[in-house]
């Protein structure tokens, strides 16, 4: 299947990055989103990210079979794994595993690249087992103004062709395949140590939450 220019345009942007991703990533992130993650794995045995890059967020989970996959062959060769998580280069629209593979699918930073967000969940449901469990984190769409911003200010990593999802569609994504645990907003300010980020989020109470960021917890129907 040939790609579009966008398509095309967004592996090269990540295929250039590869070598400088993980290291030029923001840390309190990074630490937000590996919390987030080993509060809701649960007992999942058969882990796969989506989008993974180089990150080593599959690394630091217990999971005894961890599947990485990512759309850019750069990052791929650029993760510097140990040999417990496999690689495989793949489309998050069209993956290359067999139905009911995986007990817990993540993604992070990826649906706001992707051509069809639902076609992704829709994917995530079919390698899910019943009962298992989708995690999506993406920056909030209904601050797309603000995260431009700090774009251009050089102050968080370029993001390539892209489209910010808003709460209210992504909180939506489920469908019927998926029956939703939590969506919220986090990452109010994502600079500072784990505990000074967590404080901060904590202001915002139940509910819906504030924050630079957003995530999306479902389990399979």
């Amino acid at each position: 299947m040939a790609m579009g220019k966008e398509t095309a345009a967004l592996r090269a942007h990540y295929d250039a990055l590869a070598g400088s991703y993980d290291g030029e990533a923001n840390q309190a992130c990074k630490r937000a989103y590996a919390e987030l993650i080993r509060r809701v794995l649960g007992n999942a045995k058969r882990v796969l990210e989506i989008g993974a890059g180089t990150g080593k967020l599959l690394s630091d989970l217990d999971a005894p079979f961890k599947v990485a996959t990512d759309f850019s062959p750069q990052m791929m060769v650029a993760r510097k794994e140990e040999c417990l998580v496999h690689r495989a280069t793949a489309n998050a629209e069209q993956l290359p595993f067999q139905d009911s593979t995986f007990d817990f699918v993540l993604n992070v930073n990826l649906l706001e690249h992707v051509s069809s967000p639902p076609q992704v969940v829709s994917e995530a449901a079919r390698v899910l087992t019943p009962g298992g469990r989708f995690l999506a984190i993406t920056p909030n769409g209904d601050l797309a103004w603000l995260l431009e911003l700090l774009e251009r200010l050089h102050l968080k990593l370029p993001e390539g062709p892209h489209r910010f999802l808003p709460f209210d569609e992504l909180a939506a994504l489920g469908g019927s395949l998926f029956r939703v645990e939590e969506a919220r907003r986090f990452l109010a300010c994502p600079a500072g140590p784990s505990g000074w980020v967590r404080w901060v989020d904590g202001l915002s109470g139940k509910g819906r939450g504030w924050g630079l960021f957003q995530y999306l917890l479902m389990e399979k129907r």
